[in-house]
């Protein structure tokens, strides 16, 4: 009785409007008046932000729930621990992407490989710009080498590589693509077309290009396209 009353009063206590949420979607174009998110979903959208930020290792769930403005105890209520948050933001956030990004491979059976290429690769770079903390989370777990990384390749991200990289090997063996390493072409698409808008303030400094200004960001998709397909396709 003690421990589910207590609960109860965690609960209820934390759910509230997450403030800071409602601004960063207000960034983009939502209007932050019609959005009600529970404690969970505030807390799992604040972990992804700083788990993108400063990795797993350097922020607390204390750290998460001050700003996500609750209090720690809200993590061990939703979520156990810390791991398991880490888990959970993982998946909410491929989750939003998928709902925001869909893609489904029937509409896709009627293309060639090229034009199917042409396909996703246009909705990866859409989806990269619009949440660039899914490619930082990949750089850090990659350094680390963590179980984590493992977690995610095996839940969440095999079943997209593998698509891409058949793709490839499709535009290969019909004689259109050149003979290359497909996991390396499959690889360079991926990092060349989401890690371009991590590195949006080095761009900004070094080339004078704002990534987030509409008409740049517009041109990028072709751009990256004709790049692609220029050292892919034989002439």
């Amino acid at each position: 009785m003690g421990s589910s009353s207590k609960k109860q009063k965690v609960h209820s206590s934390a759910v509230r409007p997450n403030k800071q949420l409602k601004r960063a979607v207000a960034k983009r174009g939502a209007d932050p008046d019609a959005i009600t998110l529970s404690s969970r979903d505030s807390l799992l959208n604040t972990a992804v932000e700083l788990f993108a930020k400063r990795g797993f290792d350097g922020v607390s769930t204390g750290d998460i729930a001050a700003a996500a403005g609750f209090s720690q105890a809200i993590i061990h209520y939703h979520f156990g621990s810390k791991d398991q948050l880490w888990k959970d933001a993982m998946t909410y956030l491929m989750h939003d992407l998928d709902k925001r990004f869909p893609l489904d491979l029937q509409e896709l059976r009627d293309l060639d490989p090229i034009d199917q290429l042409r396909v996703i690769v246009r909705r990866f770079i859409a989806m990269s710009a619009y949440r660039t903390e899914l490619s930082s989370i990949l750089v850090l777990e990659s350094i680390a080498d963590s179980e984590r990384l493992e977690w995610l390749v095996r839940r969440h991200f095999q079943k997209r590589i593998d698509v891409l990289e058949n793709i490839v090997k499709a535009a290969i063996a019909t004689g259109v693509a050149k003979d290359l390493p497909p996991f390396l072409v499959t690889q360079g698409i991926l990092l060349s077309s989401s890690f371009i808008f991590c590195l949006a303030p080095l761009i900004r400094l070094a080339h004078g290009v704002d990534m987030k200004e509409r008409k740049a960001a517009g041109a990028i998709p072709d751009a990256l396209l004709d790049f692609f397909l220029g050292g892919l396709l034989r002439q």
